[in-house]
């Protein structure tokens, strides 16, 4: 399953590595690939509630939203 969304409030390569380390954190997550712009692709091997990926980012100060 693949989630598609964009972190708003990227503004370094530490704040990239930041966000794919809480990301991976979640449970079945697999693989995070997140792009300079901030466009964001979640791959996993269930279902994840968004609210859960924004949970996370924003324990790391970083701000999700659904594209």
């Amino acid at each position: 399953m693949k989630i598609n969304f964009q972190i708003t409030d990227l503004t370094c390569d530490a704040c990239i590595s930041l966000s794919q380390a809480a990301l991976k954190n979640l449970p079945g997550v697999q693989q995070v690939n997140i792009e300079p712009n901030g466009l964001t692709v979640v791959e996993a091997d269930r279902p994840i509630d968004f609210e859960d990926i924004k949970n996370e980012l924003a324990r790391v100060g970083k701000t999700a939203e659904q594209i």
